[in-house]
């Protein structure tokens, strides 16, 4: 496994890609010290992506990036997930 920033992952490829955090407030980073460059951002993802050879996984959350919308309908699958009910310990079981 491999963990990168977007900047970080520029001219490498994967057999898969997982981009965790791919929703709003992330996608474009919406940052109170400075505005962020929407084109910029969008490239950014873009870079992301394209560095999947065969798989790229986007998860999301409840709010998804705006840029998501600008995928085809046809080239996605989407896949609802429900979060696990938690133990009263704070332990999650791995069986």
């Amino acid at each position: 496994v491999t963990l990168m920033t977007l900047h970080g992952s520029k001219g490498l490829e994967f057999p898969a890609v997982f981009i965790y955090g791919a929703r709003e407030g992330n996608i474009p980073l919406e940052n109170e010290k400075r505005p962020s460059d929407e084109e910029e951002e969008r490239r950014l993802l873009y870079v992301g992506m394209t560095r999947a050879m065969e798989e790229l996984i986007l998860v999301a959350g409840p709010e998804p990036s705006p840029f998501l919308a600008d995928i085809p309908p046809e080239a996605l699958g989407t896949e609802q997930v429900a979060r696990p009910a938690r133990s009263g310990d704070g332990q999650l079981s791995l069986f």
